[in-house]
Formats: C-alpha cells, sequence, structure tokens
C-alpha cells in the first residue's frame, strides 16, 4: 500500500532537475497545487508537464525564476509575462500528447486524483480517463492526492492502490466549469449545423458557446450516439430530452465515450448516478483507426477564421495565440476515413459588432492555419452552409462568399477575383 503522508512531505519530494506531471480537468489535485503554491522555493529547478485553461489556471513559472513549464495551449493566465526560455508551448495533436506522455516525456513525479481504494484496492479516477493511464504508467513516483469526496463512476479508469507510492488526504469539491449562455445570433448557426446531423448519427462536439448552440439545436433529435473528448452540462439535457441514446453505434453501442466531463454539479451528479458513460483515454478516444469505425459519424468544431482557400486558423485571433492546435485535426481525419462520417467546422459570419469579417480572403501572416484546406468538409455560419466536397477551388470560394456577413460579401469576391488574376498572371 502507498504511504501516506502531508501536503509538506509531498513538497519536498521535489528535486531540482526533476520533471512534474499535474494532473488536469475537473479532478485536478487541489490540495497538491496549494502546497506547491504555497512552497514556491520546492520548484526551484523543476519543470511542470500541465495543461492551462480557465479551470485549471496554473502558471506555474511564477512560482520560480528556474522554474519552467510544458504545455500544449496558450492561454491568457500564461500570457502575461510570457517567457519562452521557460514557458513551452508544445505544438501536438492531442493524440501526439498522449504519445508524448506515454512514451517520450521524462516524469519523474506524476501528481494525480483518486478515490479511496475499494475492497478490492482500486481507486477511481473518477471523471477522467484521458491521460492518466498514460502519466501513471511512465511516472516514476506516483503521488494522489485520495479524495473521499470524489464519486466513483461506473465507466471510469481505475488504478491500483498498490500502483501509488504515496497518499495525500484531502477533500475538495470537483472544480466547476460553468459555460457562457450561447448568444441569440447563434441559434441560427446551431440549427444549421443540425440540418446535417440525422437521427442516429454519432456526434463529437468542441467545447464553447457555438458547441453549445449546436448542442441546443440538437435537442429534438433520436438516436444520437456520442464519441468525444469532452461532455459538457448540456449533455444532461440531451439524455433527458431523449435525444441520446447511442442505440445505432456501430462501436461502442449505447455508450457515451468521452475523455472528460467539465461542468457544473448538474454534470457531475449525473455522470455519478448514471452507467451509460465510458471515460477512455486520448488513445481511444482521438485515435484514427477507433474513429473509422464509427458510421456516420459527425465532428463538429468552431473555428476562428476561415479563408477562401478553406484554410481554418483555430488558435490565433489579433496576432495572439489564444489556444492550441487540440484534438480537431484528429476527429476531422477521422471523420474522413469512417463510413458516411463527414466535419463541420463552425464560426460567427463576423465579430460580435460585426466589424471585422471571420471569413477571410487569406489567413493573414500574423496567424497559422490549423486545419488544411484539404480536410474540411464542410464549413458552417449563422448565414448558412458551405459544402466544401468534391469542389474546385473557385466553387469553395463562391460557397464560403455567400456564407459570409452580407456588409463584407463584395469585398471578398473582389478580394478573390484579384487573387485569381493574380494567379493567372494578369
Amino acid at each position: 500500500m502507498p504511504k501516506t503522508i502531508t501536503d509538506q512531505q509531498f513538497v519536498e519530494l521535489l528535486k531540482p532537475g526533476q520533471t512534474v506531471y499535474i494532473q488536469s480537468g475537473c479532478t485536478q489535485p487541489v490540495a497538491l497545487v496549494d502546497a506547491l503554491k504555497k512552497n514556491p522555493h520546492c520548484a526551484e529547478q523543476v519543470k511542470f508537464i500541465s495543461m492551462v485553461n480557465r479551470l485549471n489556471p496554473n502558471n506555474f513559472t511564477t512560482l520560480h525564476e528556474t522554474t519552467e513549464q510544458e504545455t500544449f495551449f496558450m492561454s491568457g493566465f500564461l500570457r502575461k509575462g510570457y517567457d519562452p526560455s521557460r514557458l513551452h508551448i508544445l505544438p501536438f495533436h492531442l493524440s501526439e500528447i498522449y504519445r508524448y506522455l506515454a512514451d517520450v516525456a521524462d516524469i519523474d513525479i506524476a501528481c494525480i486524483q483518486v478515490t479511496p481504494p475499494d475492497q478490492k484496492g482500486q481507486c477511481s479516477f473518477a471523471m477522467v480517463g484521458d491521460y492518466v493511464p498514460a502519466v501513471t504508467h511512465r511516472a516514476k513516483i506516483v503521488v494522489a492526492q485520495v479524495n473521499a469526496a470524489l464519486p466513483v463512476c461506473a465507466g471510469a479508469p481505475t488504478i491500483k492502490a498498490d500502483d501509488i507510492d504515496y497518499f495525500v488526504e484531502a477533500d475538495n469539491n470537483i472544480l466547476l466549469w460553468t459555460s457562457r449562455p450561447p448568444k441569440d445570433e447563434l441559434a441560427a448557426l446551431g440549427n444549421n449545423v443540425a440540418s446535417l446531423v440525422r437521427d442516429g448519427d454519432t456526434i463529437q462536439m468542441g467545447v464553447g458557446t457555438a458547441s453549445d448552440a449546436v448542442l441546443a439545436a440538437l435537442i429534438n433529435h433520436r438516436d444520437l450516439g456520442i464519441h468525444t473528448g469532452l461532455v459538457p452540462d448540456n449533455l444532461v439535457d440531451m439524455v433527458e430530452a431523449g435525444a441520446i441514446s447511442g442505440a445505432k453505434k456501430t462501436i461502442d453501442k449505447g455508450r457515451i465515450i468521452t475523455g472528460s466531463a467539465m461542468g457544473t454539479e448538474r454534470l457531475y451528479d449525473f455522470i455519478a448516478n448514471s452507467d451509460i458513460v465510458d471515460f477512455r483515454p486520448v488513445s481511444y478516444t482521438h485515435d484514427v483507426t477507433v474513429l473509422s469505425q464509427i458510421d456516420n459519424l459527425r465532428v463538429v468544431n468552431s473555428a476562428v477564421e476561415v479563408d477562401l482557400f478553406c484554410q481554418v486558423n483555430c488558435e490565433y485571433m489579433g496576432g495572439q495565440q489564444i489556444a492550441g492546435i487540440g484534438g480537431q485535426l484528429d476527429f476531422v481525419r477521422g471523420a474522413k476515413r469512417a463510413k458516411n462520417g463527414v466535419s463541420i467546422l463552425v464560426l460567427q459570419a463576423s465579430t460580435a459588432k460585426g466589424e471585422v469579417s471571420r471569413i477571410v480572403s487569406r489567413i493573414p501572416p500574423d496567424a497559422l492555419v490549423s486545419v488544411p484546406r484539404s480536410d474540411a468538409d464542410f464549413i458552417v455560419t449563422e448565414y448558412g452552409i458551405a459544402d466544401l466536397r468534391f469542389a474546385s477551388v473557385q466553387q469553395r470560394a463562391e460557397r464560403l462568399i455567400e456564407i459570409a456577413a452580407p456588409q463584407f460579401r463584395d469585398q471578398l469576391a473582389d478580394d478573390w477575383d484579384s487573387a485569381c488574376r493574380l494567379a493567372a498572371g494578369g
């Protein structure tokens, strides 16, 4: 059995030159993170690996001037005082993040959170399955915050208590993620996406207000399946409305497959009392071979901007990186290999005040292409749907201009004509 230690004894385990992984998500080991922040000297010459988002706003480089951190998404929490020599943004797809943690990263200490061991000596990860199997197998030392407040979920992965080196006993509530209400103008966007989804299809959703609007528009569909990386609060609405059953899935029939959950108590209570949600590692949820076995797969993700060449930017806004590569392209390419699978990329046609078009002539030099022009199937705005499948370069540009905000269409058409003349040497 693991040795039970205090949080103070935990920080004493850290030594210069070590790499320490901090589990992220709704069950981040809050007690261990708090202990690090109360004892910043322990981070001297230590490198941390951890996701950073609104739920886990941890910039560990602020602990000590010699501390480094690896992460995979840029965030406003990291931008202030950003030092690229100490804060390392790794531009990996989620499937590659898993392989990096499983096979490449030299992890000295893994910090996780689990339930107390059951009668068989198994500890549950509760509502996270994404990276913990990879990390706990790779780390030299595993330290677990043991939280009696965590629910033992039927579909969650477990770890043998004997495979954990140290327990730190501390209870805290699961971290809450409160979604921002979808804007009224997103209702039309959601309805447009819903028209591309049929009863019995399996869907993958990203996160954000656009995705929430899409889920709301799917509430009257039936027998939908779920295979995704993250489930939000809307999942409960859809199950209770009878929209989700998974009855027609070609694999994992009747099961909701996800890597993690992120929401409010309503979502967590539903999962804790449900036996239909399975938490799987990213090596399963984002694996192209697995995704290719899901007939009628509809993957829906948000974009920042799309140019008339069908290049998609999902990471940069106003010249600043606001996100990371994530799992979008994993799902896009998985859908292309699935029988009757399609990828759907959604965005508002313009910024909130209608001053800037998000369908642009060309991705600007201060941004990056996240999804190549060869991969997108559908682009959807509140003004319509652009079907890019098997379309020529000219047809794609015309279809994108048709779903741009009306006040920008003429300028986009002129820009496209100029680009075509230039390409022809005119």
